[in-house]
């Protein structure tokens, strides 16, 4: 027994097993059909090895194989972990559904009710407490993250976190019977996409990265 790899594998990280167990998934994939359910493009390189380019809340990402290595087009920065891993489960998941859309709450999703306390937490909360009075940067901070108005509630946006992953985020200013709302809405193909735990984190991310977006209007 190799004491020594037990070792370092006693030091990865919850986040690093999860990303490489998703590289060991994809490894073996048929990459073309991939690329072509997820809405992804892919390109052979000069060197044989493959590249999938897809937009992650807006920008361009590269997914490069066999090593499977993943970086931004731009190349300015890292990409982060969790960012990597839903793109992984993506990509392996993806079974290349049309849009319906029909949007559906996440307590519609396998477990969602399980999840729901947590995502009202992490997601709808601070969605809310950031935009109840800041409405007026709404269309701005998602337009940023390539979005667009949307037609529910009294304001909303849909952004497309994923390339076939929108997300629909929904206000309702309230009166005086009733307080200011926001909701979180999926098309109803996301779990043909994406696992109920993935879109919790995909949905937090996009909340924080259109706060991030608004707060540099300020």
């Amino acid at each position: 027994m190799d004491k020594s790899n037990n070792g370092n594998q006693s030091e990865e990280t919850p986040y690093q097993y999860a990303y490489r167990l998703a590289s060991d998934a994809l490894k073996d994939a048929d990459l073309e059909e991939r690329a072509e359910k997820s809405g992804a493009i892919i390109e052979r390189q000069e060197s044989g090895n493959l590249l999938i380019k897809l937009s992650f809340l807006n920008r361009n990402c590269l997914v490069r194989f066999p090593e499977v290595t993943i970086s931004y087009e731009e190349n300015c920065d890292e990409v982060p972990l969790w960012s990597k891993i839903l793109i992984l489960h993506y990509l392996g998941k993806s079974q290349g559904n049309s849009l319906t859309g029909e949007w559906i709450n996440f307590r519609q999703l396998s477990g969602g009710d399980t999840y729901y306390p947590a995502f009202v937490k992490r997601s709808q909360k601070p969605l809310l407490d950031f935009f109840a009075d800041r409405l007026d940067l709404l269309d701005e901070a998602a337009q940023a993250l390539g979005g667009q108005k949307g037609s529910e509630g009294d304001r909303g946006v849909i952004i497309p976190a994923l390339p076939r992953v929108p997300i629909a985020l929904i206000f309702w200013s309230g009166d005086e019977e009733f307080q200011p709302e926001a909701r979180i809405l999926f098309d109803s193909t996301v779990p043909a996409y994406l696992a109920t735990e993935d879109v919790a984190v995909l949905a937090q991310q996009t909340v924080f990265g259109l706060i991030k977006c608004a707060k540099s209007k300020l």
